[in-house]
């Protein structure tokens, strides 16, 4: 007579056995699902670990730029002449030059995401290659020409 766990023994390896042919049989109908492997314990590590809560979320990420808006490129040529010089400020000569209303507050835009400016203007603020506090243009776009300056960068990890 059989023991108890000698049949379940057999079952046991039956089992396994039809599982493993079962996963390298090729068949057009069959699909798999793939399911994440339970440890307990081991997930809370895992989870606490792991980079992918930490991400920046698109929301987070933003810039504080100033410009100056000026009509023609010879003008944003002529801005540029005296901020080379460096005898004036950059908020002071938006204050002269600017047609933008931001010339109140030395071309300040405050802070703004990705798509919240033109297309144009976006692409310099929002470029790893622009650099943190350098005059950058004369950059056209529809309202004119631009002048600006990126004070500071936020989120967008290490693309920055």
């Amino acid at each position: 007579m059989i023991s108890r766990s000698l049949l379940f023994l057999l079952a046991a390896v039956a089992v396994a056995a039809l599982s493993l042919a079962d996963a390298f049989s090729p068949s057009a109908t069959r699909q798999r699902i793939a399911t994440p492997l339970s440890m307990g314990i081991f997930d809370s590590f895992q989870k606490a670990f792991g980079n992918e809560e930490y991400g920046d979320p698109p929301e987070a990420i933003k810039a504080t730029a100033r410009h100056i808006l000026v009509p023609s490129v010879e003008d944003a040529n002529r801005v540029l002449e005296e901020i080379g010089k460096g005898e004036t400020s950059f908020a002071s000569l938006a204050g002269k030059y600017s047609t933008c209303p931001s010339k109140s507050r030395g071309g300040s835009l405050g802070s703004f995401g990705p798509g919240t400016m033109v297309k144009e203007f976006d692409e310099v603020v929002f470029s790893p290659g622009t650099k943190i506090g350098e005059v950058m243009g004369p950059v056209q776009t529809q309202f004119g020409y631009h002048l600006l300056v990126v004070d500071k960068r936020t989120g967008g990890s290490d693309w920055y």
